[in-house]
Parts: structure tokens; C-alpha cells; sequence
């Protein structure tokens, strides 16, 4: 008994949608063995049995000439809902004329009246609902179960059938991305977040399918559309937002398009896809721009990344990276006097020449080779702090940079401190120059590790203070001994009075907090007068020098500013 019940929980079940009684009874007796059977007198009632039925319906059998509501309205009906709409109907007929209307309207097969022999009935139905479950398994590989737009892998499979099949056709590939979507769903939650990535969705498909081309949703908040190539991407976007607006009620969202344009196939789908992401994600960066082109230039500057990402590791052992020292100097009084320097990481690439830092900072920021590097240059620079303590008598401390991926290493208060001992200096010799924009996250990690490192000895600078959009909770909620104002305050010190009261500002409150200010980027002397009247402690910049190697920089251990 217990074998017949599991049996029959698997039953699939069918609906036989027909007026006449005699024909039900003749069909359910056909099917009822393998089959759990509805049934209905017109399209009405079957509305009402496919909405309430405690099971999906596998297979609607469905007479055309009923009465309320025939099979023709039905079909309809059910073409028009998203959740039926794929629900196999196999319709009952004697009208031979009627088939390719009901074709048309989405029927899978037909059953003529009289009925066929009881054996073709049930392999009609077998067959229909196999085929039907068939679909809906290779639809759920091929799609992503929010959306219903293809998933990565089979997109990339299906841009390269277009290809083959059209190879004279101009394509773009474009990545289309949802901006800081991260905080639309904190804001209104994730089934908001989840309805506009259907919407979104549902526009490109209309969008791809006007241009001969597929939509896909990559990942997360990412879609990749292939289209015939766009003159025209502001229309496009225009025209997105205008249907989110008018159509969904979606107003406070905004897009990024990374657009790889190709006139021909000859790279691969892989990499015009990940091309076309990356340009995406370098929008993050500006405000103003909403779409981005991949150019020939961006592809030599990805290669050129590639070739340091590749030497980074040999460049570490064979010591290319060099630490240039900038002066820091006081200018509290009548005299000028050097009070410390900042270590600053130059790459003297044995082929390529001088790396600007502005290039492989940030990449190696990205990949995480960043830890590596400034391990590396806190190594040379205390060595260098002992080195002149021993040939000079004088102790000079030296700032270095602790990048953001460095605070979230957990172990990092000991590792700081193991370099200090291990080069015979103390942990005051050394300072800490922390960016500003480092605190923006997981604060209560970051003060945890900013008091470890105090408690050691460890002198903290807040650096580029202004850069970020924190700064005042910055102040409330760390402590620190520096406060360096970023260089951009400095250089456009006197081109408005607003950023000259910034100036000022920023030094009042150092002074409040009784810790003391630098300004760094300063070239002329009007900016060094107008930084001392303003009561600075030290400044540092090219007006004194720019960074130099070891050597050069003993200079200064001799010379008066």
C-alpha cells in the first residue's frame, strides 16, 4: 500500500478540458492508471481548476467547441499568462480546419474525435509532457532563475553560433551594469532589488531581440547584451531609463555600459566579454560618464598591466622597486628645519625604464600585490632609519604608506612591528600613513587595529584628509597623531576663497584636537607663507624637493631650508 501511495504522489497530473461528459469519462479512463485527472466543462472552470489545483498541471487535453468559454479563447488566455503559458496542450478536434489556428495559438498536438485508438492517446500525452518536462529542464540550464535571460555560459555559446552564422555582421558586445545596486537594495530591500533586476532584464530582451542579438545576465547586478553595433548609446540609455519610468514606475536608478565594438570575430567571446567589463567598471570612477568604449589604447594598456602584473614577483627579488624620500619639513618659527621624510616606492623596470606609481599602485591595490610591495618598502626604510641613525647620530623617522588591503590583514599590528625589531629601530622611528578613504569600511576593524598599533608606539597619520567623504566621522572616531591634508586643498588653495577657508579650517581643527598638520604638494613660497600664517606644523613638497634616492637625500641631514 505504501508503494501505490508514493506512486501516486509522483503522478503528473492532466486536465481534460470538455463539455461532453461521455468524453471525459472516455479519456479519463484511458489515462487515469498513469495520470492524476482534472477536469473542467469550458475554459472558465479550467481557468479555475489550473489556479487552484494543488499541483502543476503537466498536460491540458482541451476540447475546441464549448460553450462560456471555447478552446480557442482558452489557449488565449493561457498564451497570455506567464505562469501557464507552457503548460503542453494537446487539443481534441474533428475540424481539420481548426488545427493550424490552434497551432498558431500554441497547441502541441491534436487528438482527432472519434478517438484514436487508446495506445496512440496515451503516447500522444506521454510524448507531449515528456518533451514539455525536456524543455523546461534544458530551460532551466540555459537561464537564470530570476530573470529568464540566458546564463554566462550558454550566452558566450550562442555569440559564437551568431558569429559563424552571420560573420559579416557587425556586433557589439556590451556589459550593462547597475549602479551602486548594492545600495538600492539596502535602501528598499531585496525583493525591490530583485523586481528591478526583472524589469531591467525584460527591457533588454525587447532591446536584443529588435537587434538581432541575446541577452544574459552575467552576475549579480550585470547583464551582456550582443547587438547590432550602436551609433548611438546616450539614445539608448535615454530610452531604458524612460521605459523604467513610464512602464515600471523605476525612476532612482542608473546604468554603466562597458561596449566592446568589433568589426570582426576574430577575438574571443570570453575576452570581448571580460573587455567589455572591464571599461564597465572603470566608470566607477567618474561621476559624468555613463558609458565607456573599449579602444585599441585600453587594450595596450591592459597588455602593459598584464606585463608588470607577470615581472611583479622577479621585480620584488631583484629589488627594482626603489624607496625615494621626500622631505618633511617644520616651519613652526623663524627657522626651517627637517623633521622627518615619506617613503615613496619608485619602479626602475630593468626593460620598461621608470613605472609611474600612478600606474602600478593601483593595479597592484586590485590584485592584492600591494601587502607584498609594502612589506617590501617598510623593510627598506626602517634598514634606511638605521642605516643613517649609525652614520649620522641623529634618528629621523620616516612615514610609509599602509595601503587599505593592508587593514584588513588581521596579523597586521605584528607584522609592522616585527620589521621595526627585526631592524634594530623603534616602533616611534617608524609612521604610519593611513588614506583616508581606508576608514570608509569595517570601521570597528580598522580602530582595532589603529590602537593596537599605537600601543606599540606606532605614530598614526591620517592621510590625504578631504580626499574622502568621511572625514569629520573620520576625526570622531579614530585616534591618530598627524593629520595631512590632501594636496589637491594646497594646489587650489588660491584659486577660490572657498577652498583657502578650507585650508584654514582644517588647521583649526588639528589644532583643536591637538595633533599636529601637514600639508603636502606645496611649490611656491605663497603657498608656504599662506600655510605658516596660517599656523601648519610641517610641509612637504617640491617647493623644498622632490623625492630623491638615499644618497641624495643625505643632503639634507647637512643643508638649512
Amino acid at each position: 500500500m505504501r508503494n501505490n501511495n508514493i506512486i501516486n504522489k509522483l503522478k503528473r497530473y492532466v486536465l481534460i478540458v470538455e463539455d461532453e461528459i461521455i468524453n471525459q469519462e472516455i479519456l479519463k479512463e484511458i489515462l487515469s492508471k498513469d495520470y492524476e485527472i482534472l477536469t473542467a466543462g469550458n475554459g472558465i472552470e479550467a481557468l479555475h481548476v489550473i489556479e487552484t489545483s494543488i499541483a502543476p498541471i503537466s498536460l491540458i487535453l482541451l476540447d475546441l467547441n464549448m460553450p462560456l468559454m471555447d478552446g480557442f479563447t482558452l489557449l488565449k488566455e493561457l498564451k497570455k499568462d506567464e505562469k501557464n503559458k507552457n503548460i503542453p496542450v494537446i487539443v481534441l478536434t474533428s475540424d481539420k480546419g481548426s488545427e493550424l489556428e490552434a497551432l498558431n495559438l500554441g497547441a502541441a498536438d491534436f487528438i482527432t474525435k472519434p478517438y484514436d485508438l487508446k495506445e496512440i492517446i496515451i503516447a500522444r500525452v506521454n510524448k507531449s509532457i515528456e518533451l514539455s518536462e525536456k524543455r523546461i529542464i534544458v530551460n532551466a540550464e540555459e537561464r537564470d532563475g530570476l530573470t529568464d535571460v540566458y546564463n554566462k555560459h550558454i550566452f558566450t555559446e550562442y555569440v559564437s553560433r551568431i558569429d559563424n552564422y552571420r560573420p559579416d555582421a557587425i556586433m557589439d558586445m556590451v556589459v550593462f551594469n547597475i549602479t551602486r545596486f548594492h545600495l538600492y537594495n539596502e535602501l528598499y530591500g531585496k525583493e525591490a532589488g530583485d523586481n528591478v533586476l526583472v524589469y531591467v532584464a525584460n527591457i533588454l530582451k525587447d532591446l536584443a531581440r529588435e537587434n538581432d542579438g541575446i541577452v544574459a545576465r552575467i552576475q549579480g547586478d550585470y547583464f551582456a547584451l550582443y547587438i547590432n553595433h550602436q551609433d548611438d548609446y546616450d539614445a539608448l540609455l535615454n530610452n531604458i531609463y524612460a521605459i523604467l519610468k513610464d512602464k515600471y514606475n523605476v525612476s532612482n536608478v542608473t546604468f554603466r555600459l562597458g561596449i566592446y565594438r568589433a568589426e570582426s570575430t576574430k577575438d574571443s567571446v570570453d575576452l570581448r566579454l571580460e573587455r567589455a567589463k572591464k571599461v564597465c567598471d572603470e566608470i566607477r570612477k567618474s561621476n559624468n560618464k555613463f558609458f565607456n568604449i573599449y579602444s585599441e589604447e585600453d587594450q595596450k594598456t591592459q597588455l602593459f598591466k598584464e606585463r608588470l602584473n607577470h615581472d611583479f614577483n622577479k621585480a620584488i627579488i631583484n629589488k627594482e622597486f626603489k624607496v625615494f624620500y621626500q622631505p618633511k619639513v617644520n616651519i613652526v618659527g623663524d627657522k626651517y628645519v627637517l623633521s622627518s621624510t615619506e617613503a615613496l616606492v619608485r619602479w626602475i623596470h630593468p626593460e620598461l625604464g621608470f613605472i609611474s606609481p600612478g600606474m602600478f599602485i593601483p593595479l597592484f591595490e586590485e590584485n592584492g600585490n600591494i601587502r607584498i610591495l609594502d612589506r617590501y618598502v617598510w623593510r627598506e626604510a626602517a634598514n634606511q632609519i638605521r642605516e643613517w641613525k649609525e652614520k649620522f647620530n641623529v634618528t629621523l623617522p620616516v612615514s610609509v604608506n599602509v595601503s587599505r588591503v593592508d587593514m584588513f590583514d588581521a596579523d597586521i599590528v605584528n607584522t609592522i612591528n616585527n620589521i621595526v625589531l627585526e631592524s634594530g629601530i623603534s616602533p616611534s622611528d617608524i609612521y604610519l600613513e593611513i588614506t583616508e578613504s581606508a576608514y570608509n569600511n569595517e570601521t570597528d576593524q580598522i580602530i582595532g587595529i589603529i590602537n593596537g598599533l599605537r600601543e606599540k608606539g606606532f605614530r598614526i597619520e591620517i592621510d590625504d584628509f578631504g580626499s574622502g567623504y568621511s572625514s569629520l566621522n573620520t576625526l570622531a572616531t579614530l585616534s591618530f597623531d598627524v593629520l595631512k591634508l590632501d594636496m589637491k586643498f594646497v594646489k587650489d588653495m588660491f584659486k577660490n576663497e572657498k577652498t583657502l577657508k578650507m585650508v584654514g579650517i582644517v588647521s583649526d581643527i588639528a589644532k583643536y584636537l591637538n595633533v599636529i598638520i601637514v600639508a603636502e604638494g606645496v611649490e611656491t613660497v605663497e603657498q608656504l607663507n599662506k600655510l605658516k600664517e596660517m599656523k601648519y606644523d610641517i610641509v612637504q613638497g617640491y617647493y623644498f624637493s622632490k623625492p630623491v634616492n638615499s644618497v641624495e637625500f643625505e643632503q639634507f641631514f647637512k643643508k638649512e631650508f
